[in-house]
């Protein structure tokens, strides 16, 4: 758990939701009233149906001031909802969920074969930008960072890429990532938010 960000809090039905869209990973924005929070699936009423299965996002409940937030990636339509699975505790709404934060880390990339050695160079809750000597050729890949709080085994797909005179720049997007990695992911963020901020008001004092 990362207390940088907040104790655990509970969403409760009726709700308002507000769904946006995690780093690189696409999707829309949109909005709803919380239906039902069953352990980790979540219902939003909306008539909206902009998402598609697999699409992650930070689900925002309550009003301003006092919301509350969790990592969950959309799973299906139902009648009148929108069915989430829940990745990680809900916890007072943190804007650095959305964010990306420079790096250098250390890493492993592979499509469970060979892994061959990155760098991270930029990481956020919906993707990272990572920098390899030579372009994988799976569609989908692991991306593996050992931290502190643990190691944690990122499924991804690749939205893009340029080329540099060090290597290529991959530009991640995390898909189908576990609750446990999505933890360990959360708690690596949090902490890189929680340093940036310390920074800006040492040099603004």
């Amino acid at each position: 758990m990362n207390d940088d960000l907040g104790p655990i809090e509970h969403a409760s039905p009726g709700m308002a939701v507000s769904v946006m869209p995690r780093g690189e990973s696409g999707g829309s924005h949109g909005q709803g009233v919380l239906e039902a929070n069953r352990r980790f699936s979540v219902y939003v009423t909306t008539s909206e149906r902009t998402w598609r299965p697999g699409d992650e996002v930070v689900l925002a409940c309550g009003a301003m001031g006092r919301r509350v937030a969790a990592l969950a990636r959309f799973r299906d339509y139902g009648e009148g909802l929108a069915i989430f699975f829940r990745q990680s505790p809900w916890r007072p709404f943190d804007r650095r969920l959305l964010e990306r934060y420079r790096v250098q880390l250390s890493a492993t990339l592979g499509d469970g074969g060979e892994l061959v050695p990155v760098t991270v160079t930029d990481i956020s809750m919906g993707g990272a930008a990572v920098l390899v000597a030579a372009t994988p050729g799976a569609a989908r890949i692991s991306l593996r960072i050992t931290t502190a709080s643990g190691e944690m085994v990122l499924p991804a797909g690749v939205a893009g890429g340029h080329a540099e005179e060090a290597g290529t720049v991959l530009h991640l997007r995390f898909e189908d990532v576990t609750p446990e990695s999505a933890l360990v992911l959360e708690t690596l963020v949090g902490s890189l938010g929680a340093g940036l901020a310390a920074g800006l008001a040492s040099a603004a004092a």
